[in-house]
């Protein structure tokens, strides 16, 4: 959906700067960029800026940029001895190691690499989006998460069993009612990356005010 952006002076700034960074042009067969402002009842501003690439075989390149005016705390949930980070504000930048196209959705993976809260540096990031072209009833959508990486040590077997047969074996779980479900690939790939939801479980935001244009090519 192209419409016009409400702008900041942040924001004009930093769209130079982005720009920029960008990788030369090359051919691909699967692209999502685009940029996204947006604010909620609180007034405060967020900002989207991506540009993803892919051949299609799971693998992209690109980056992100995403701020948010709000202030922003982190706690000690896991009681892993963390500082608390408190500040008015913050940005990340990301670059996309992965891009899943379904239809007019896209789904991109990255790694963190600068960031205002330094301790989301090297963190994982997973930003989908929805194209709904020049549709000004139906706009455009987007939504992210921020993700620690978890690693899995162990392999889960049958401890009355010495020998385990199906030890590395990996199977699809669908629903039996279901001929349009697609299921789930079994063992969970537990890493932080385009598969690791399904596509239709992601919410996007539903903002107060929102402008911009996203654009998913398959």
């Amino acid at each position: 959906m192209k419409s016009k952006v409400f702008t900041s002076i942040l924001v004009l700034l930093l769209l130079g700067a982005f720009g920029q960074s960008r990788t030369n042009a090359q051919t691909v067969d699967q692209y999502a960029r685009g940029t996204y402002q947006f604010s909620f009842d609180d007034g405060y501003t967020k900002y989207v800026e991506f540009d993803a690439r892919g051949s299609g075989n799971g693998s992209a390149v690109g980056q992100v940029f995403i701020s948010d005016e709000a202030p922003y705390s982190t706690q000690d949930v896991d009681g892993a001895g963390e500082r608390p980070e408190s500040q008015k504000g913050f940005y990340i930048k990301a670059q996309f190691d992965s891009l899943l196209v379904n239809k007019n959705q896209a789904v991109m993976a990255g790694v963190i690499d600068d960031s205002s809260i330094r301790s989301l540096i090297g963190q994982r990031v997973l930003l989908t989006v929805e194209d709904n072209g020049d549709n000004t009833r139906v706009p455009d959508k987007l939504t992210w998460g921020v993700y620690k990486s978890t690693e899995i040590s162990w392999t889960p077997s049958d401890a009355e069993r010495k020998e385990d047969e199906g030890v590395g074996l990996r199977w699809v779980a669908t629903d039996a009612e279901r001929k349009d479900d697609e299921g789930i690939a079994m063992p969970r790939d537990e890493s932080i990356n385009t598969s690791r939801f399904p596509v239709s479980s992601y919410s996007f935001v539903e903002a107060e005010r929102a402008a911009g244009d996203i654009l998913v090519q398959s």
